[in-house]
Order: structure tokens, then C-alpha cells, then sequence
């Protein structure tokens, strides 16, 4: 029993064999019946044919009693002639050997210890009938199929011949044909046993693959691939454990990335957040101790104390914007409008910061430029940082030039610079949160939080658009990005 609860292969041999077994024994019950049937119905038309045509030679008066015994022996029946009264005239075949000329033997077959004939069906005979019957023959004393048809003579019914086939010879031909059924179902049988094999095989080799997959899925094991090639359910089965394990293997990326994404966030704000910090405390304890003697010292301890806690409080404050726009918690509403005011205003406002370093910060928008959508406040925060960004990494007496033009049914907005550019294997780790290209020089000379970029690419994201750079080493660095034409 172990084997039917744990094997598919003996589940479906059972299941086949014994579905070949009932459907062998319910069909062959049934036509056995149909056919048995039939085969009755054959052998009384044969008999009948039989019967006519020896009750025509017997009215012709062209039979004898020698004829009669030659047809018996030859049919292997007994034929039975017997007068209008029902008393037997020839009996010949099958054992018996009764002639006319025995009248002290005349033997009635009406009520003959229970014969099968009765006065009525005699009357029928007489009268132009035929009658059919099986059972036992008293006078025979066999089991026999009769056929009784009136012998006419000279335009009158003179008699009746009975013509009678042995059942056991009927039922010795029905029995080959069961044992052909016999041998046929234990043939189905058989086939099934192989059949079964063959296809509990073809189904369990799959399953068992899928379930040595699913417990290497189970181990950590993403690599390993069921390979089915029918179209069927195990086939769609199969697919879905190896898309499965596709997405748990992508899952697993996922969270390992996110957490390296963490940990690099964590160490990223813990780096930022130490130096100012540290500089902040170093400050105060010049205050603290009156290290500054004089107004000057401690006007500069002062002010790098102010100068630090605005650089805490600008990452802070990039941190918590950066993390509403990741969560989704910062609904950005798009809606058209014309980006050349947005733009100007930008450069307008870090046109300070620009004279201060001596740089030339110019503006040109395209007169083809169409109205975008996008979001006006979001658009200048974009601005503002990358515009901020270029003059940060842009030398003394150096350039930075905005343009907008339209490209294929979006506004391309370039912000150019002419600093020293980004190395190519930085370029696709610009965008990350805290990474700095220079980080000896990033602060020295005003650098940022380290999230503008990261900011910035999320921010157009959020608007439908697209970011990107274009850099060569020493030739300056043109960021870009898409927004949507109204």
C-alpha cells in the first residue's frame, strides 16, 4: 500500500488497469448479450430455410426416409416429421432413428412429458404458421433450438417438420467467442500494464526534475531550470516554476541591492554628517576655551559654525525630499506650460553664485519650443541643482550655457559646463546618492550634499522623462534631460 500512496507510476498502472478491466467486462457483457442475440436470430432463419426446404421435398414427394437421415447428418440436426395429429412419422438424427413403419412405437409429441410443443402451437403450424422455441426436447432429451413449419401436400397442409440444432453446439461456438473476448481483454490488459508504464514515465520524469528544482529553489539555488517541452498542464507547470524561479532570483537582487543601498546610504549620511559636525564641535570649543583671542578668530569660528550647520540642514533637507519622492509620498502634478520663464528664473537665480567664481552663466531657448508638461517648482528644483552642480566643478573664469530645444516630441533641456568632465567608468555612478566625482575638492570648495543628482534624476522621472550625460575628461560634462512637449 506504501507504493500506491508514494508512486505515481503504480497509481496509474491501477488506475488504467483496472479502467480497462471494467470497461473490458461492462462491453463485453453487453455485446455478448447483442450478439448472442443476433446469433440466435441467424441460426432460426437458418433453420427455418432449412426446414422449408426439406417441407418442400417432402410434399413434392421427392424425399425419403434415407434423404431425410443423409440431410440430418449432414446439417447435424434432427428433423421430425409429424402428422396433423401430432404423432411423429420420422424422427431422423442426433441419436434418433424413428420411421413410419413403426406404428406400435407412434410417439405424440403434444404433451409428451412436458415437450415444448403444445396443441395451439401445432394448430399455428397447420394453419400456414411457424413457431420458434428453445429448451429441452423430451424426445430428443437434448437442449435444442426448434423450428416447426407446415408440409404441404397436393394444396394441403398435411403435417409439420420440426427441425432442431443441439444448443450445445450453439453454445460451443458462443463460447470460442468469449474466449476471443477473454484473450482480447487480457490482451488490454497487458497493453495497459505498458502503456501505463510508458506514459506514468513520461508524466513522473517531469515532476520529478520540478521537484528537485523546487527544492534547490528551496536551498537558495536559482539557477537551476526545468526543461519540459510539451504544451500541456505539467509543461505550463514547469514554465511557472522556472518564471518563479526567475523572480525569486530577481527578488534576492532586488533585496540585496536595496540592502547595499542601505548600507551605503547609512555609511553616505553618516560620512556627511561627521565632518561637519566635527567641525561644528571644533568651533565651539575654540569658543569654549577662549582660544579666539580676538573679534576677527572668533567672527571665523562663528561663521564656520554657520556655514557647517546650513550644510546639515541642506542635507537634511535633501534627505527627507529625496525620501518622499522615493515613497511616493510627493504627489507631483503635471500640467502644461511655457519653460522659457522657469528657466530664466533659474539662471537668474544663480547668476550670484556664478559672478562670484567669475563665470559666464548664459541662457538660450529655442523659438520652436512649444509649451511642455511637466511641473513648474519641480522643474526650477532640476534647474537649480544642476546649474549649482556645474558651477561647483567649474574653474575660475570658466563657462556654464543652458539650452532648450525640442527633440522628437520632447523638450531637451542641456546644462554645459567647462570643468575637467567625469571619467567614463563614473559616469553611470553620477546619479547615485552620495557619490562625488572629486571627493578631495568637493568640499573645500563648497561642495554639496551629494544627493542633487540623485534628486534630480528622480524628479524627472517622476515627470515622465529621461536623464543623462555626455562627458570626455578635461572637455567639460553637458548633463540633460526630457520632459513631455504640451
Amino acid at each position: 500500500m506504501n507504493l500506491f500512496r508514494k508512486s505515481i507510476v503504480a497509481k496509474l498502472w491501477l488506475t488504467m488497469v483496472l479502467l480497462v478491466l471494467i470497461i473490458t467486462w461492462i462491453t463485453g457483457m453487453v455485446q455478448s448479450n447483442i450478439i448472442k442475440g443476433i446469433y440466435y436470430r441467424q441460426q432460426i432463419d437458418h433453420i427455418s430455410r432449412q426446414a422449408y426446404d426439406i417441407a418442400g421435398a417432402i410434399g413434392s414427394g421427392n424425399s425419403s426416409p434415407e434423404m431425410i437421415s443423409v440431410l440430418s447428418g449432414l446439417t447435424n440436426t434432427n428433423i421430425m416429421l409429424v402428422d396433423r395429429r401430432g404423432f411423429i412419422e420420422e424422427c431422423r438424427g442426433m441419436g434418433m432413428n424413428i420411421g413410419s413403419g413403426e406404428a406400435s412405437q407412434r410417439i405424440s409429441i403434444l404433451g409428451h412429458h412436458g415437450d415444448l410443443m403444445s396443441r395451439e402451437d401445432l394448430e399455428r403450424v397447420l394453419g400456414g404458421g411457424t413457431i420458434s422455441y428453445k429448451g429441452t426436447s423430451q424426445v430428443i432429451n437434448q437442449e435444442v433450438l426448434s423450428v416447426a413449419v407446415p408440409v404441404e401436400a397436393g394444396g394441403s397442409v398435411t403435417g409439420a417438420l420440426i427441425v432442431s440444432h443441439s444448443m450445445s453446439v450453439i453454445e460451443g461456438e458462443m463460447s470460442a467467442f468469449q474466449k476471443v473476448f477473454l484473450n482480447v481483454g487480457i490482451g488490454g490488459i497487458l497493453l495497459a500494464t505498458f502503456l501505463s508504464f510508458l506514459f506514468s514515465r513520461s508524466l513522473s520524469r517531469p515532476l520529478i526534475r520540478m521537484n528537485r528544482a523546487a527544492q534547490a529553489l528551496a536551498r537558495g539555488d536559482f539557477s537551476r531550470r526545468v526543461t519540459v517541452k510539451s504544451g500541456d498542464e505539467i509543461g505550463v507547470l514547469a514554465n511557472s516554476l522556472n518564471a518563479l524561479s526567475d523572480q525569486l532570483q530577481e527578488k534576492i537582487f532586488v533585496l540585496e541591492r536595496l540592502d547595499q543601498i542601505r548600507k551605503d546610504f547609512v555609511a553616505g549620511v553618516s560620512h556627511e554628517m561627521r565632518t561637519p559636525l566635527t567641525i561644528i564641535q571644533g568651533y565651539a570649543e575654540v569658543l569654549q576655551d577662549n582660544v579666539a583671542e580676538s573679534e576677527e578668530d572668533r567672527r571665523e569660528c562663528v561663521d564656520g559654525i554657520v556655514e557647517e550647520a546650513g550644510r546639515l540642514k541642506r542635507l537634511v533637507h535633501d534627505l527627507l525630499d529625496l525620501r518622499r519622492i522615493e515613497s511616493g509620498q510627493e504627489s507631483i502634478e503635471l500640467y502644461p506650460f511655457d519653460a522659457t520663464p522657469v528657466l530664466q528664473r533659474s539662471v537668474d537665480k544663480m547668476k550670484s553664485l556664478a559672478e562670484r567664481k567669475g563665470i559666464n552663466l548664459s541662457l538660450e531657448v529655442s523659438e520652436r519650443l512649444p509649451g511642455i508638461l511637466a511641473n513648474q517648482d519641480r522643474l526650477e528644483q532640476v534647474m537649480i541643482n544642476l546649474i549649482e552642480n556645474a558651477i561647483r566643478y567649474t574653474p575660475l573664469g570658466g563657462k556654464v550655457y543652458v539650452e532648450a530645444i525640442p527633440v522628437n516630441g520632447f523638450a531637451r533641456i542641456n546644462v554645459t559646463d567647462s570643468g575637467p568632465g567625469i571619467p567614463e567608468p563614473e559616469q553611470d555612478l553620477i546619479w547615485e546618492k552620495f557619490y562625488k566625482v572629486d571627493k578631495s575638492r568637493a568640499r573645500s570648495e563648497g561642495g554639496g550634499t551629494g544627493l542633487g543628482l540623485a534628486i534630480v534624476k528622480r524628479l524627472v522621472e517622476k515627470m515622465g522623462g529621461s536623464v543623462g550625460l555626455e562627458s570626455v575628461p578635461g572637455r567639460g560634462v553637458t548633463f540633460h534631460f526630457t520632459l513631455k512637449l504640451n
